[in-house]
């Protein structure tokens, strides 16, 4: 009974699910976000109201949505990054193939088009000793009607991304159908056989208990690419593949709309007695733009020329405070010398005028 509950939980297959408080859709009515429903080769992604649903009939749990969401908000289980994740370092010749078509490879993934482009920067980075083989000779004759054009767009992506780090990454795109047991056949001992096995099995143990601890739990893609990256200079003076590096100018009055609005949490406000504090951190930027969009001064506007430990929380606008001797409140002044809020200096001028009217 165990064993069975056990192995229904690891191959339990569930349509995917949108983390809200990441989606663009549910922040403002001013952007729109529909990749996932366009992109879906099923049809099951769909807007209800301006909320997206996923129609477990007709899902496929290909992951090509979580692939192409531009905020990393889509959770789709079982899709295969943390297998290749564990077992990458294993294989001499890496072959990444589509497990729903039952390719040639040694690294399974269920579509190549599920492969974001920050995961595949991230493999191109921590394996750049390798040389990395894509299996899309499925992709042809794929039962679902799929083709590889949303991988090769994340492979461009991911190129552009990793030749700005100066590595230069050994790839291979096997399109055609050829017999790959060249690549494939490596030689083990019994020994290493055994202990692979054994790894084998403690991975499997261990992906078992954190299903049934944690179903929510997924490998954070962008978390793994800033930990790929984290020794490596970036050259910032190019514009950025996955985030923004945004300047603030002196327009900001520190409403806090950018925070509110941001799927990646990477606008952070903090406030004091002598001023009002505005930080961006790129790693948590996923480029979306909604805050540049939303902000009522237009006062946020891309940067090409940023530190290079940029991707922590930078300070980006501090606007001084000094507090009014009329009200006692806190306000946002230009110069050392304004001493009343423009509230009071506005009573006090109606007062002004109303008196001069009655006299």
């Amino acid at each position: 009974m165990i064993l069975d509950y056990l192995i229904h939980k690891l191959t339990e297959e569930k349509p995917p699910e949108i983390c809200a408080d990441k989606c663009i859709n549910s922040y403002s009515s001013a952007v729109e976000c529909s990749k996932c429903t366009e992109i879906c080769p099923e049809g099951a992604a769909k807007f209800k109201g301006k909320k997206v649903i996923f129609d477990e009939k007709l899902c496929s749990n290909c992951g090509i949505c979580k692939a192409k969401c531009p905020t990393q908000a889509i959770k789709v289980k079982n899709t295969g990054e943390e297998s290749i994740l564990n077992h990458i370092g294993e294989k001499k010749n890496p072959v990444f193939s589509c497990s729903m078509e039952g390719a040639a490879g040694n690294l399974n993934i269920s579509c190549l088009n599920a492969m974001h482009p920050e995961f595949i920067s991230a493999l191109f980075i921590l394996y750049k000793d390798k040389k990395l083989y894509f299996n899309t000779s499925s992709c042809t004759k794929c039962e679902m009607g799929y083709n590889d054009s949303v991988f090769r767009d994340a492979l461009d992506k991911s190129l552009i991304f990793v030749k700005r780090l100066g590595i230069s990454p050994v790839y291979e795109i096997l399109s055609e159908e050829a017999d790959f047991s060249d690549l494939l056949d490596e030689e083990i001992s019994r020994r290493n056989l055994f202990k692979l096995v054994t790894k084998e099995s403690r991975n499997i143990a261990l992906k078992t208990i954190t299903t049934i601890i944690d179903e929510d739990e997924q490998l954070s893609v962008r978390k793994l690419l800033l930990k790929a990256i984290q020794n490596i200079e970036i050259e910032t003076d190019k514009p950025n593949t996955f985030w923004e590096y945004w300047n603030v100018n002196a327009d900001c009055d520190g409403c806090g709309k950018c925070k509110s609005v941001c799927p990646g949490k990477a606008w952070k406000i903090e406030n004091n007695d002598t001023s009002i504090q505005l930080y961006h951190s790129s790693g948590n930027c996923y480029k979306c733009g909604l805050c540049k969009t939303v902000c009522p001064k237009k006062a946020i506007a891309e940067s090409v020329s940023e530190i290079r430990n940029s991707l922590e929380f930078v300070l980006k606008r501090e606007i001084k405070l000094n507090t009014c001797k009329v009200c006692n409140k806190k306000f946002i002044y230009d110069s050392e010398k304004d001493e009343v809020c423009d509230v009071c200096r506005k009573k006090e001028l109606l007062r002004k005028k109303i008196s001069t009217s009655l006299s």
